[in-house]
């Protein structure tokens, strides 16, 4: 089995007569971050602000490592936020010593959920004279952890200012509402007016702001009518909200509305709505019991009461049903069942009769729930990557390199329940690493021949996600580079592209090219001239030797071995004919993306 003696990747480079200066840069943090939007303020895994993102630029000269502080040497850094343009660093984002430092969590301002950090390198070389500029850069996206189905609910410490026959307030003064949220946030409060319109609770000493969490309601407050007030929570989404009533119930002749005069019944709930968090298809999203307290009331003296719960959707059933007493509140509590339509998915409110007994008499109040659908994205994103904490080069085959993994599900870091397969790219073919199943994997340098790659596969839940990794050996007495005819890019899968290799050792390249590559041939060739003809019809590369009369397919090869591997956008080995030091690669052949790799053999 011939010897590797180096191997290349499609890259974008431009050979000149000076040397060469390539960089890339290493994050000691993955390059996804995941956002929990359920969360007040929404938190970020990993957080940039508890560990600091830091982007430390590798510079080689050649084959040689340049430390950051190199004489000659400068490193500046700019920033992108999505497809936009270039801009100078910004709060939070420092640089010492060309490493780069961010301390905030800088993907939660950007609007397109994508930052790009861009390092621009500058070399005098004192012994060519020339200034070598350069660039690298790396783009970290946010994964939005999917939103919790929207709630807003109100409770409070009482439903009811009670009134003696001398109309004097007895009991409580006032009554505290309490809003409770779920992905959404408290606008304000709203009241109920004559005319049936909702308006702004008027501010008072007793609520400067409208717009927090509590609201104080008192007897005095002017948005009673005929002795109720019926009080609404407004939130950032005009869909979400609560209503509460609050009742005025007097004793004697002042009785109005359900409460006529002495002796006059009421019953008062202390949930008269609820809002159920359901799936994008209208079914249940968890198993929820549902209290109703209620009081029952002769006159303004609390009294005994029972309730008879009337017809329950479907997936809904009576848990408890608790009398009241004079002393005590009653309460119903409804469960209403996981992935329950209640009635039809489509169906998205309904009421419920409750009939309450108190001195030998009916008294029917409608309980009503609402179903907030959750979005379609309802199921939190599973995000895996491979990555380099210490960096993706050895140099001459020495030490070793640690590949981690960063798995997370919406902004939970995966711990447990994956399992994990690492596979090295040997021979165009993925080659299972055995005993390599944790979560990450340590290379030997010895193992790397100038490049090579890596795949892990980790199975969660009963799905794959898969990442690839390529490091590099900056080193080796041989060192190729894989340049194009027509670059590396076609459009609308049509024309194809010319790749070649070329090898160097000690800064000399060696097996050159034996001639031109072009369409056309040479003009006024000579003879014994070798010429690689490309023939976009026949979509071939050829290398043709003149004759001195004419151009004839050559018999000579070149002085090394090429062997030409792919790999398709998902990182799979694909089935690749291609030999020698020039090929030609149709537009057929690239799928989206295509990764070609050539061993270079004596």
């Amino acid at each position: 089995m011939p010897t590797i003696l180096t191997s290349s990747q499609q890259t974008f480079v431009d050979i000149t007569d000076q040397r060469k200066l390539s960089a890339y840069i290493t994050s000691n943090l993955p390059k996804t971050q995941s956002e929990d939007p359920n969360t007040l303020p929404h938190s970020y895994a990993p957080s940039w602000e508890t560990t600091n993102l830091k982007l430390t630029p590798v510079i080689f000269l050649d084959q040689n490592n340049l430390g950051t502080d190199t004489a000659g040497l400068s490193i500046s850094w700019k920033r992108k936020d999505g497809t936009g343009a270039e801009t100078a660093l910004s709060t939070g984002e420092t640089v010492s010593k060309g490493v780069l430092t961010v301390k905030k969590n800088k993907l939660a301002e950007s609007s397109s959920g994508m930052v790009t950090y861009i390092c621009y390198i500058s070399y005098y070389d004192s012994e060519t004279k020339n200034t070598v500029n350069i660039s690298s850069d790396i783009t970290y996206t946010l994964v939005r952890n999917a939103q919790n189905a929207k709630l807003a609910y109100v409770t409070a410490d009482t439903y009811v200012f009670k009134y003696n026959a001398s109309s004097a307030l007895i009991g409580a003064a006032q009554a505290t509402l309490t809003a409770q949220v779920q992905s959404v946030s408290v606008s304000k409060w709203q009241y109920l007016n004559s005319s049936g319109a909702w308006k702004d609770y008027p501010t008072t000493a007793d609520n400067t702001s409208i717009t927090g969490g509590t609201l104080v309601v008192k007897p005095a407050h002017k948005v009673f009518y005929n002795n109720v007030a019926q009080i609404k929570l407004v939130t950032d989404d005009a869909n979400v909200f609560d209503t509460v009533s609050i009742t005025k119930m007097f004793d004697g002749e002042q009785g109005k509305a359900g409460q006529t005069g002495s002796g006059g019944l009421s019953v008062i709930l202390g949930n008269e709505a609820q809002t159920i968090a359901c799936t994008a298809e209208g079914k249940v999203q968890t198993a929820l019991d549902v209290t109703i307290p209620f009081t029952g009331y002769l006159g303004i003296t609390q009294t005994a009461c029972t309730c008879v719960v009337g017809t329950l959707p479907d997936g809904v059933t009576k848990k408890s049903n608790t009398a009241a007493t004079a002393s005590a509140a009653g309460s119903v509590v409804l469960t209403f069942a996981a992935n329950a339509t209640l009635g039809e998915a489509s169906v998205l409110n309904g009421t419920i009769d409750l009939t309450f007994t108190i001195s030998g008499k009916n008294v029917v109040k409608k309980f009503s729930w609402t179903k907030s659908r959750r979005g379609t994205n309802g199921t939190s994103a599973v995000v895996f990557s491979v990555y380099a904490p210490n960096g993706t080069v050895v140099l001459n085959q020495s030490g070793s390199l640690v590949l981690a993994t960063s798995a997370y599900k919406g902004s939970t870091k995966i711990t447990t329940g994956a399992t994990y397969k690492w596979e090295k790219y040997t021979g165009g073919k993925w080659q299972t690493i055995s005993s390599a199943t944790s979560d990450s994997l340590t290379v030997s340098g010895s193992e790397i021949v100038n490049i090579q790659s890596y795949r892990c596969t980790m199975t969660y839940s009963g799905k794959s996600y898969v990442d690839v990794i390529t490091v590099e050996d900056k080193s080796d007495p041989y060192v190729s580079e894989m340049l194009s005819i027509g670059g590396f890019t076609v459009k609308n899968n049509l024309g194809g592209l010319v790749p070649y290799v070329i090898v160097r050792t000690n800064r000399k390249e060696v097996d050159a090219l034996l001639g031109g590559i072009s369409e056309a041939a040479p003009s006024a060739p000579t003879s014994g001239m070798f010429w690689y003809k490309i023939d976009h019809a026949a979509k071939t590369v050829t290398l043709m030797k003149y004759s001195g009369e004419a151009w004839t397919t050559a018999t000579e090869k070149q002085s090394l071995t090429y062997t030409w591997y792919k790999q398709d956008k998902d990182g799979k080995e694909v089935e690749f004919d291609k030999t020698g030091k020039v090929i030609y690669l149709s537009a057929a052949d690239i799928d989206s993306i295509a990764t070609l790799q050539c061993d270079v053999s004596n």
